[in-house]
C-alpha cells in the first residue's frame, strides 16, 4: 500500500511539547501531549482581532492556552469556532467570556445537546483530573450554519466545511485557501489511533479522500497529535481503510465484532497511541455493514472515548 510505505518513512513520535507553535501567517497551533481527552486548539490572528479553534477540556488546559495566547497578542477575541461537539475540544468554552459568538455546524450543537454532559463519567476515565470535573457549567455554540461558511478577520478568508457524517455529526474543519493550512479538528489524528464511537467510517475515508484531491494543503493542524502536512490525512485514510478492509472479510466470514477486533492486524498502526480503539472501530464498521451507520458506541463500549 502506497500510503503505508509513506508513513514508515515518517518516524512515529510518542511525546511532543505541549505549547503555542507558530505556524506561520499569524497563525498558531496550540498542541498537547498526553492521554486521553487530552487535544489540541488553534489561533488566528486579523489585524485588528483574533479567532480561536476549540476550547479545550479542563480549566488549566484552557487557561495555559488563553495565557500562551496573550503572548503573542493583545488584539481582542473576535469568536471562537468549534470543530465538533466532544468535551475535550468544547468544555473549556466555560473560560471564555459569554459575550464572544461560538461558531459550529447546526448538527454539532445538536448533537452537544443530545449526548448532554456526563461529568461522572469523565471523572471515571480521566482520575487524574477528577478535581477540575466537578460543577462544570457546559455552554453551547449561539451562531450555526449548514454546509459550509466564509469569515473574514481583515481581507483573510477563513473557511468553514462540514462534509457530513465523518469522525461526528457535526465536524468543522477551518480551511485557509490562501495560507494553505487545515485546522482539521479530529477529522485528522497525528500518530494518535482516531476515536471512532461516534463516526460514520466509510463517509470519513470518501470525504477524506475528496480534501486530499480538492484541497491545496502544506500544514495540517489535527485534533490530536503534533502538526503535520497532508501525510498525516493520506495515513488516516488508509488506517481508516486498512480496518474497513479486515472488518468486511470478517464479517462476512461471521465472526462477531468482538472476535473481528481481536483478529486485526495493524502493522506499522499498532505503535500509534492508544492502538486499543482499532475494537471501537470495528464495532462501528458492524453497524455500517448492518445499515446503521448512524448508531454509535456508548462511551462504555469505547472505553472511554
Amino acid at each position: 500500500m502506497a500510503n503505508a510505505e509513506v508513513n514508515m518513512k515518517r518516524k512515529i513520535e510518542k511525546k511532543w511539547k505541549t505549547g503555542l507553535i507558530d505556524i506561520g501567517n499569524d497563525c498558531y497551533a496550540y498542541i498537547q501531549t498526553g492521554g486521553l481527552n487530552v487535544s489540541n486548539a488553534g489561533l488566528i490572528i486579523g489585524p485588528d482581532s483574533y479567532l480561536v479553534i476549540d476550547t479545550l477540556f479542563v480549566k488549566p488546559m484552557t487557561e495555559a492556552f488563553k495565557c500562551s495566547i496573550l503572548e503573542v497578542t493583545d488584539k481582542p477575541l473576535n469568536s471562537i469556532i468549534c470543530t465538533h461537539h466532544h468535551a475535550d475540544h468544547t468544555l473549556g468554552l466555560a473560560w471564555f467570556p459569554r459575550d464572544i459568538p461560538v461558531i459550529a455546524h447546526e448538527h454539532m450543537r445538536e448533537r452537544m445537546i443530545e449526548s448532554e454532559l456526563d461529568l461522572a463519567h469523565f471523572r471515571e476515565v480521566n482520575p487524574e483530573y477528577a478535581e477540575h470535573l466537578i460543577e462544570v457549567t457546559q455552554f453551547f455554540p449561539t451562531h450555526t450554519y449548514k454546509g459550509s461558511m466564509t469569515l473574514y478577520l481583515g481581507n483573510r478568508r477563513v473557511e468553514l466545511h462540514n462534509m457530513g457524517h465523518t469522525h461526528s455529526k457535526g465536524d468543522t474543519m477551518v480551511y485557509l485557501p490562501e495560507e494553505k493550512i487545515l485546522f482539521s479538528g479530529d477529522f485528522c489524528f497525528n500518530f494518535v489511533t482516531p476515536a471512532t464511537f461516534d463516526a460514520h467510517i466509510g463517509n470519513w475515508i470518501n470525504k477524506a479522500k475528496k480534501i486530499l484531491k480538492t484541497f491545496q494543503i502544506d500544514i495540517i493542524v489535527p485534533g490530536h497529535g503534533p502538526v503535520g502536512d497532508r501525510a498525516i490525512l493520506e495515513d488516516m485514510v488508509d488506517y481508516l481503510s486498512l480496518v474497513k478492509r479486515q472488518s468486511r472479510k470478517m464479517y462476512k466470514d461471521g465472526l462477531t465484532a468482538q472476535e473481528a477486533a481481536k483478529g486485526i492486524r495493524l502493522g506499522i498502526y499498532r505503535d500509534w497511541i492508544k492502538p486499543d480503539r482499532v475494537e471501537q472501530a470495528v464495532m462501528k464498521l458492524y453497524n455500517e455493514f448492518q445499515g446503521k451507520g448512524d448508531q454509535g458506541i456508548s462511551l462504555e463500549l469505547a472505553k472511554g472515548g
